[in-house]
């Protein structure tokens, strides 16, 4: 018996499904459990495998179509069932004719003119129409050289335009701007943000963090000689280190709100927010305070590049207890981001620079880096945040418990 394949619902509010491409054409046997098609929601692209073995039949949604949750996509049809129908019938197009003047069928009109100019001498006179005339004066062609298509040898207008030359390709004026319809990644990053932005009051708290030991402890997780077994520490991972120990200390901090009642976590699920041409993806990495930094490394670097290449894994997307922005691979030095609920915190970090400071009586250059905290305020009062921040900049000035 056929059976219907449909478009899948993947997330709890999801309403659309965006197909990517199908993994097997039509009339082609699948197998069940193996890769049937693309889907893509607004923050992975999900491979779905085939619910039974047969023969896939009846594609009516294409890559590119947005298609509502649960409509039949497709139809997986046993082999007896496909013999049943009968193959799909291709009109047989036949060539335009044109009769010549004895009523018989000639290849095309043009063929037919090129045919009889071919075997026509040349008239000793010039029989052309006005036109004709009109347009050879005009461009300065001899009709003594043109020869005649039309009854007699006479010249016809399109005999002389077939002499002149091509016109020049008129560029078109470019538009003013270009229509992008808010969809997908997009419309769901807008909606949520929305929602957001009018349902959680929140505060935000900046601070200048001096980095100059991560640095030293970068330089000293480099490998000697510059080759080595694994990849160098980054500022990232020491940051997703400090970040998950100071959660763990401040777990309001480290809340959803949910339907009025907040859930505090004793672990710290990191979102790492990615950005991509077309919006914003968030992969989560679990349980960070258990890790080390050289570990948060690997898996960051594996994370960042699937999402960026829309390859996550769906349970990679989501689950999130605080989010990390960090925008200072851009060059920005400070900005302010926004919550993404039910979270109830999120950190924005800036770009470290060359900072003149006061130490000990006298000025120095240090790399500092500017950091700050939005929390919903319907949840975080004031006095706990900055009592997390100023942690977390106590951690990153003294990172010696951020190795291990």
């Amino acid at each position: 018996m056929a059976r219907e394949i449909v478009m899948p619902a993947l997330e709890m509010s999801q309403e659309f499904g965006k197909m990517v491409r199908w993994l097997k054409a039509e009339g082609e046997h699948v197998q069940k459990g193996e890769p049937l098609m693309e889907i893509e929601t607004d923050k992975t692209v999900v491979e779905i495998e085939a619910p039974s073995s047969g023969i896939l039949s009846a594609i009516s949604a294409q890559p590119g179509d947005e298609v509502p949750v649960g409509r039949v996509i497709a139809l997986v049809l046993t082999e007896s069932e496909s013999r049943a129908v009968p193959p799909p019938t291709t009109p047989i197009s036949h060539p335009p004719v044109a009769r010549n003047d004895g009523g018989g069928p000639t290849n095309s009109p043009k063929r037919q003119t090129e045919t009889e100019a071919g075997n026509r001498p040349a008239p000793r006179g010039i029989v052309a129409s006005p036109k004709a005339r009109r347009l050879a004066v005009e461009h300065g062609i001899d009709l003594h050289h043109v020869r005649g298509s039309g009854p007699d040898g006479t010249v016809s207008v399109a005999d002389v335009e077939a002499l002149l030359p091509a016109p020049l390709p008129v560029s078109e004026p470019k538009p003013e701007y270009v229509v992008v319809p808010l969809e997908g990644m997009r419309r769901t990053i807008a909606d949520r943000m929305q929602r957001s932005h009018q349902q959680a009051p929140t505060i935000a708290l900046t601070t200048s963090i001096d980095m100059s030991r991560v640095q030293e402890l970068i330089r000293a997780s480099c490998p000697a000689g510059g080759a080595g077994t694994g990849p160098s520490l980054t500022v990232t991972a020491v940051l997703l280190k400090a970040v998950a120990l100071c959660l763990v200390q401040h777990p309001r901090i480290n809340s959803h709100l949910i339907e009025g009642k907040i859930y505090e976590y004793r672990v710290a699920h990191l979102g790492l927010a990615v950005a991509l041409e077309d919006g914003l993806i968030v992969p989560v990495i679990r349980h960070v305070e258990t890790k080390t930094a050289a570990a948060l490394q690997l898996e960051s670097a594996d994370l960042v590049s699937r999402a960026r290449n829309r390859r996550l894994r769906l349970e990679e997307s989501k689950g999130a207890t605080f989010t990390v922005s960090n925008l200072g691979m851009f060059g920005v030095e400070q900005f302010s981001a926004i919550v993404n609920p039910p979270e109830v915190g999120i950190l924005a970090v800036g770009a470290m620079k060359e900072t003149p400071v006061g130490i000990d009586g006298k000025v120095a250059l240090r790399p500092m880096m500017l950091v700050t905290l939005n929390v919903d305020h319907r949840v975080v009062d004031g006095a706990v945040a900055a009592r997390f921040i100023s942690d977390l900049k106590d951690k990153l000035e003294n990172p010696s418990c951020l190795t291990s």
